[in-house]
């Protein structure tokens, strides 16, 4: 990434803490990052810069009772060396965008129409911007949840509905459907080496439009169904995310079965239906009931910090609250 900071935006280094600021602005309004400022804000709302973190408002500074905040101990973030998840976006799109995680293999992902693309040009948050020659233009945002969003703007209706994103996989490596709009990509011994969020679009007036994923090959291909009746530019993306469990085991014990997960990082704050998605790829349907969930939902929730977390054969089908109360394990 090369390029500026929005004005008005908060810029938050790694070893440093910033001052309150008013929410971040966008020096071009007609541009692509503007149009994404304009239909989807949340995706900009926290950006890993070569400079440092920049968030769109002040609240995201603030922290959780964990301590935590979209800027604490970040997954993503250029400035760090030690970053645990990297991403390597390039000047020319036909070399895809690179997106290592500690401990596993680089995974490349090829941007839509890369052969007929100009080069990046960057704008606003130093974000690299490609246009496509086709009505349509790329823009991939890398966030410190450890998310990488490749976002595209459909200028009209005259660009295509098909967007593929060739994959260059882990040796041994696939690419396969998670279930409730998730994908995975899988390393050689079939665990989750990154995750992919359900496809969305909306169109210039926050209105979704009818998208999903194929997959064809090594490409996760987004088709978008604009056209008559969508108001333009409409902006769509897949999300590719960094792992949030290292590994999970399930262990006998007197009692019965206990799933020991273990997460990457307690800093990270993301969706729990990230953590979900990423839970069942490891465990047979025996482990995925609503007992299992609610108790990896309530370490996640009120034990982020403790390894592992354990979630037991042998405890009740209750109530969400239920399992708070028993202090996650019923």
């Amino acid at each position: 990434m090369r390029g500026g900071v929005a004005a008005g935006a908060v810029l938050v280094p790694v070893c440093g803490t910033a001052a309150p600021s008013a929410a971040a602005e966008i020096d071009d309004s007609s541009g692509a990052i503007g149009v994404i400022a304009s239909i989807a804000p949340e995706s900009l709302e926290a950006v890993s810069t070569d400079e440092g973190i920049v968030v769109a408002h002040k609240e995201l500074l603030d922290e959780d009772e964990f301590g935590r905040s979209v800027v604490t101990h970040p997954m993503l973030d250029p400035t760090n060396p030690d970053s645990i998840v990297r991403v390597d976006i390039p000047v020319d799109p036909s070399e895809g965008v690179g997106f290592k995680q500690d401990g596993a293999d680089e995974i490349v992902i090829g941007l839509p129409n890369a052969h007929r693309a100009d080069e990046a040009d960057y704008g606003d948050f130093g974000l690299a911007t490609y246009d496509n020659n086709d009505g349509s233009t790329t823009v991939p945002i890398p966030q410190p949840d450890g998310t990488l969003q490749i976002t595209t703007v459909i200028d009209g209706p005259g660009a295509p509905n098909r967007y593929a994103y060739p994959i260059t996989l882990p040796n041994g490596g696939e690419l396969v459907d998670a279930g409730n709009g998730y994908f995975a990509i899988l390393n050689s011994e079939g665990l989750p080496a990154a995750m992919i969020e359900p496809a969305w679009a909306l169109d210039a007036d926050g209105e979704a439009v009818t998208t999903n994923y194929e997959v064809v090959g090594n490409a996760l291909v987004q088709v978008v169904d604009h056209g008559d009746g969508d108001a333009y530019p409409i902006v769509a993306d897949p999300a590719v995310k960094g792992a949030y469990i290292s590994k999970v085991n399930v262990n006998t014990v007197t009692q019965g079965k206990t799933v020991a997960v273990y997460p990457v990082n307690g800093w990270a704050i993301t969706a729990f239906n990230n953590y979900w998605a990423e839970y069942k790829l490891y465990v047979s349907s025996t482990y995925e009931g609503t007992k299992y969930k609610n108790q990896l939902q309530c370490h996640w929730d009120f034990a982020p910090f403790k390894t592992p977390w354990n979630l037991d054969s042998w405890r009740p089908n209750v109530s969400y609250w239920d399992t708070i109360v028993a202090g996650c394990n019923p």
